[in-house]
């Protein structure tokens, strides 16, 4: 016989009292840039600023067409928080007695944090056109491979560095970060990043990216760079 079902608001209870586990309700999630935005009080504008530069926690759902967004409201609480500082007029006793957020609940956003700061150190090294400038954000044995109009290449990671100083600045490029995925002491990230511009790229280029990291001696390093030029 077929257990009959009854629903309650946040979950499905069996008759005879057994619960199934709750499902990830709508109201724990933040559904598009706007509900984001209005979550957080601010505008679209600068909640997407934010996931470029300031690692805010969006995930994104791939379509055919066009990728979705969402975002949990207790990862945005949680990157809110470790962003704010307590005013200036507080007393010692005061902080020592707010409440303190639990290392272990808040490793994957210090990860997080640690990546988006390597992964900045790149994307200043490609809008100052200065491949120096990136170079901290690899590892020594770093590698390359992709596609650019066609063609393959492949080699060492001071191919790169070569290429931005030779592209000069691109101070207009528009960063984002598709996805990082996080796993112990290795990581990936996907890029994409548009408005590329200089004397090799051209006016308004496309690029998208996927970056291999790994923890090495404590700090987030690029081991492999894979890139596709999109023809414009």
């Amino acid at each position: 016989m077929r257990p009959e079902l009854s629903a309650t608001p946040s979950a499905i209870v069996l008759r005879g009292g057994f619960e199934m586990p709750e499902r990830n309700t709508p109201q724990k999630t933040l559904e598009s840039w706007k509900q984001i935005a209005a979550y957080l009080d601010r505008s679209e504008r600068t909640v997407r600023r934010w996931e470029a530069t300031e690692g805010l926690p969006v995930h994104r759902r791939e379509h055919e067409r066009q990728d979705t967004v969402f975002a949990f409201r207790h990862e945005i609480e949680a990157w809110s928080r470790l962003r704010t500082r307590c005013p200036r007029e507080i007393s010692i006793h005061e902080a020592e007695s707010l409440p303190q957020l639990q290392p272990a609940t808040n490793a994957y956003l210090v990860e997080h944090d640690a990546i988006t700061r390597t992964m900045h150190c790149y994307i200043a090294g490609a809008r100052a056109g200065d491949g120096d400038l990136m170079r901290a954000a690899f590892h020594p044995s770093a590698t390359i491979s992709g596609y650019c109009q066609g063609v393959e290449y492949s080699g060492s990671v001071d191919h790169v560095f070569q290429w931005i100083t030779a592209n000069g600045p691109a101070p207009n490029i528009n960063p984002r970060f598709a996805r990082i995925e996080i796993i112990e002491s290795i990581a990936v990230v996907h890029l994409e990043v548009q408005r590329w511009s200089g004397r090799l790229a051209g006016a308004n280029a496309r690029a998208s990216d996927v970056f291999t990291l790994l923890k090495w001696n404590g700090e987030w390093k690029i081991t492999h760079k894979l890139f596709h030029w999109h023809n414009q």
